[in-house]
């Protein structure tokens, strides 16, 4: 127990060093409980910028309980890193702090608007998703031996390694992640009625409208690796999001738009959006609502598995516009299909016939 003691109080003042030394303020929010498999969601918008890290994410909190060794090291993320602007890393961390690092390249920037993201962690697997859509899945033997609780943790931070995350200009500040709600699905095979096999029960979701403290804490930590300081300061509720902040050492919260307007579960049905026809083999066709009629449009095709094969610029006409598609070099197939309205992204499948 002395010795216990002594760790914790080393660990204390040699973070009371740290803050003193570090140029930003990051932010993190974590559960007070660990969870041992299950379905974990979030809906993000990460954070842009060259030299910038926000995640979503497990890990066994093991440092905590006076454990320092990476013998102990177990963690399943998913890290949006700054300099990459249509992708989004998944890592699953065994012992020894042994990466096992895939990039999944997306048909959008998870920056520009919210997306859901996804894994399912059980003994004999690990699966992530992205919008639905199963991107990874492991059944390696490394992945049984992530047998001890984690906590499902969010945050924002500044990397000290360059070839990992670019270099970082403190010009950019302040950079914000946000967060619309988080969902938590407990592993019960043969009697769930969720996710993969209806292996998952549905255990509880934070929408963020207020900071419930019987689930979440504010971290006030940092490491040796992090040019930032956690401080609970940059954990921000407002307008029904969680916005985790990265500013200079001198400013502290959020000082960006209000969201409350921009809060919706599904865009495309709002603004009621139609295609036809759908498959297409020449050309198809929007209705577009009044609210965007006559603003600049872009159209961008991703094959499944992320890779642009065709873009395409026109102006809306009325309550219409037709995209002709005579002469594309495409193959037949399931398209992912980005519509960029001014500033407005919108996400769609469609099948092409050639």
């Amino acid at each position: 127990m002395r010795n216990y003691k002594s760790f914790i109080v080393f660990i204390f003042l040699f973070n009371s060093y740290l803050l003193s030394q570090k140029p930003y303020r990051g932010a993190e929010y974590r559960t007070i409980n660990e969870f041992l498999y299950g379905r974990f969601e979030v809906k993000m918008k990460t954070a842009t910028g060259s030299g910038v890290v926000s995640s979503f994410f497990t890990i066994d909190d093991y440092w905590a309980e006076g454990q320092s060794s990476t013998e102990n090291w177990r963690e399943i993320d998913f890290e949006a890193i700054g300099n990459i602007s249509n992708a989004i890393q998944t890592n699953i961390i065994t012992a020894y702090e042994t990466h096992h690092e895939e990039m999944i390249y997306t048909p959008f920037y998870p920056y520009s608007d919210f997306h859901v993201y996804v894994f399912e962690w059980t003994p004999q697997s690990i699966k992530f998703f992205v919008d639905g859509q199963l991107v990874r899945e492991n059944y390696d033997d490394y992945v049984s031996t992530l047998n001890t609780g984690q906590k499902i943790m969010m945050n924002i931070w500044q990397p000290i390694w360059e070839s990992w995350v670019g270099a970082f200009d403190a010009s950019i500040l302040p950079v914000y992640a946000y967060y619309d709600w988080v969902k938590y699905y407990s592993y019960n095979p043969g009697e769930g009625a969720y996710g993969s096999f209806n292996n998952f029960s549905f255990e509880w979701e934070d929408n963020f409208d207020s900071f419930n403290d019987q689930i979440w804490q504010k971290a006030t930590h940092t490491w040796s690796a992090n040019n930032a300081q956690f401080v609970q300061q940059n954990a921000v509720l407002q307008d029904g999001y969680l916005i985790l902040c990265l500013t200079d050492n001198m400013t502290y919260g959020y000082s960006g738009e209000e969201l409350s307007l921009t809060k919706n579960n599904n865009r495309n049905e709002e603004f009621k959006f139609t295609i036809a026809p759908n498959p297409f083999n020449s050309n198809f066709a929007f209705e577009v609502p009044k609210n965007f009629r006559d603003k600049p449009v872009e159209i961008i095709f991703y094959t499944i598995k992320g890779v642009e094969v065709l873009r395409k610029k026109n102006f809306f006409l009325g309550d219409k516009i037709k995209v002709d598609f005579a002469g594309a070099n495409l193959s037949s197939g399931l398209y992912l299909l980005n519509v960029k309205i001014g500033i407005e992204n919108f996400y769609f499948k469609v099948t092409y016939l050639r």
